[in-house]
């Protein structure tokens, strides 16, 4: 069965990014990249995407304007979950993110298996049906 599940990678580095979409790719995901916060942006507010992978340091607008504007905007993708993959590692800028936003956070260098562990529980987690029972 094919993976439904969009991913959307945000990353001007494009090494990085070709690794993190061949993996992705191959783990059966539709894999969209962007290289700048304009085109992130632009691509947002056109398409829903279940995960977004975020850098922070990006031409153009920062991975923490895309956090805001992924949780705190009308746009299609509005629930998206963000995963900021960022060589900023100070405490400061990981709260920050997380106030602006971002669910999860993985520090430069990192593990691609890693990151493709964490993606496949997020999208295991948004498929799963919650049941509440009711008395």
């Amino acid at each position: 069965m094919k993976n439904s599940t969009k991913v959307i990678i945000i990353e001007d580095d494009k090494d990085i990014s070709s690794l993190i979409a061949y993996n992705l790719r191959k783990a059966g995901y539709s894999v969209e990249q962007v290289f700048d916060g304009y085109a992130a942006a632009k691509e947002l507010r056109s398409a829903y995407f279940n995960i977004a992978i975020v850098d922070i340091m990006l031409p153009g607008l920062n991975g923490f304007d895309i956090c805001s504007q992924i949780k705190n905007s009308d746009n299609p993708s509005r629930g998206t979950f963000v995963i900021v993959v960022s060589a900023k590692t100070s405490p400061q800028d990981k709260l920050y993110a997380h106030i602006m936003g971002a669910d999860c956070y993985f520090a430069k260098p990192f593990s691609v298996a890693i990151l493709l562990d964490a993606v496949n529980e997020v999208r295991d987690m948004q498929n799963r049906e919650f049941i509440i029972n009711q008395k």
